[in-house]
């Protein structure tokens, strides 16, 4: 477990969408009741099916992977993660098991909240209650298109599909161009749109050929955005 000074987790936690609109003091309050750990990368944070559902996650930094197996025993990639979301809340509120695997897609540092605790502060705070179900139900929306882009649309759609998103999430738009800094590998964005990672390297290639997009390690450019929607 690591250590961090209240005003730092006051900082953080006041840019957390869930707890926008609250003082100090109720900062100060939730803050206490928080753990703090760090994860490194490819670590497993939360396992599928298991049935220890006491705790709420918060991403102060870093990003996370949100992950099932398929019945052919490939990993699926559900979602992608970063600094403000929360997981783990499904289990806390129902009782289930985990639904899905969590796993740190690079170094993260989490807050966590014990069950109880997570319910004492949604009772005090309504506010919460309403901003957790306004992210759920964005997350549900976005899971639902995510089923309905792998059951419907061809491989390559499905990995323009997944490219556009992580430019959505994590792009910088400079003029005519979207910069992705730090873009998925190709075993990635196969998880993602649940393909193998030839095939994902195959259309890529494609891609950069057509000029639709340009990419290294550092850094992925989509030259021609509505050209990858076609």
């Amino acid at each position: 477990m690591s250590k961090m000074d209240l005003n730092e987790i006051i900082s953080l936690i006041s840019k957390t969408p869930i707890f926008q609109g609250l003082n100090n003091n109720e900062y100060s309050a939730i803050g206490k009741a928080m753990i703090h750990r760090k994860f490194s990368s490819n670590q497993v944070i939360v396992h599928e099916d298991d049935d220890n559902s006491q705790t709420f996650f918060i991403i102060l930094s870093g990003i996370v992977h949100v992950t099932v197996l398929t019945t052919e025993g490939k990993q699926t990639i559900l979602a992608t993660l970063q600094k403000g979301d929360f997981f783990g809340e499904m289990s806390i509120l129902d009782g289930e098991p985990r639904s899905a695997s969590v796993i740190a897609a690079q170094e993260c540092k989490l807050a966590m909240l014990y069950r109880k605790s997570l319910l004492d502060i949604l009772k005090l705070y309504p506010k919460i209650t309403i901003q957790m179900l306004i992210a759920m139900s964005r997350r549900l929306r976005r899971s639902n298109r995510h089923i309905n882009t792998l059951s419907m649309m061809s491989v390559y759609g499905r990995i323009a599909d997944v490219i556009l998103q992580i430019a959505n999430e994590s792009g910088q738009r400079m003029g005519d161009v979207i910069i992705i800094p730090n873009p998925p590998t190709h075993k990635t964005i196969a998880e993602m749109a649940g393909t193998s990672r030839e095939t994902v390297s195959r259309i890529l290639s494609q891609l950069r050929k057509k000029h639709y997009i340009t990419s290294d390690r550092k850094k992925m450019v989509i030259l021609n955005e509505e050209k990858l929607y076609d």
